[in-house]
């Protein structure tokens, strides 16, 4: 366990009351400061380890690697909520898409609508013009025919 030095993401926090900051194990819980008691290279060196030792969630950190785990911490969490706030803004989109989507479908009918009314239209027009065009023929042969009767009289 004293010679484990691998990058934990347990979170971080400065203890009011003293200079070293407090760490949060995989449990979510204060990870106790220790010492190092087993003779050896690292004899003497402190580190945070679970408080559930020896049923532990694996969580280790050097007590001097702390600054390096803070930082990057830091920049997990600003990345989190870099990522947070740009799923909400998505969030706010979609439902504006789909604001806009039932506004167009609704538009889209409008079209529909007037585009039957149109045609509808056209139709009728071109039924006057015909029975226009049938009058006028109707009139004009009746002229001619009124013309060729009163020049051969």
């Amino acid at each position: 366990m004293a010679s484990n030095s691998n990058a934990s993401s347990g979170s971080v926090s400065r203890s009011r009351t003293s200079g070293t900051p407090q760490m949060v194990c995989y449990h979510n819980e204060l990870a106790p400061l220790r010492v190092v008691g087993h003779p050896g290279p690292n004899i003497g060196k402190r580190f945070y380890g679970c408080p559930h030792w020896p049923r532990t969630c694996g969580f280790f950190q050097w007590l001097d690697e702390c600054n390096d785990i803070r930082d990057l911490q830091y920049q997990l969490l600003e990345k989190e909520c870099i990522i947070s706030e740009l799923q909400h803004e998505n969030d706010i989109l979609k439902a504006e898409v789909g604001n806009l989507k039932k506004k167009l479908s609704q538009k889209q009918d409008v079209v529909d609508e007037l585009s039957i009314e149109c045609t509808e239209r056209s139709l009728l027009m071109d039924e006057m013009f015909a029975k226009r065009r049938i009058t006028y023929v109707l009139l004009f042969s009746w002229v001619f025919f009124a013309v060729c009767f009163w020049l051969k009289a």
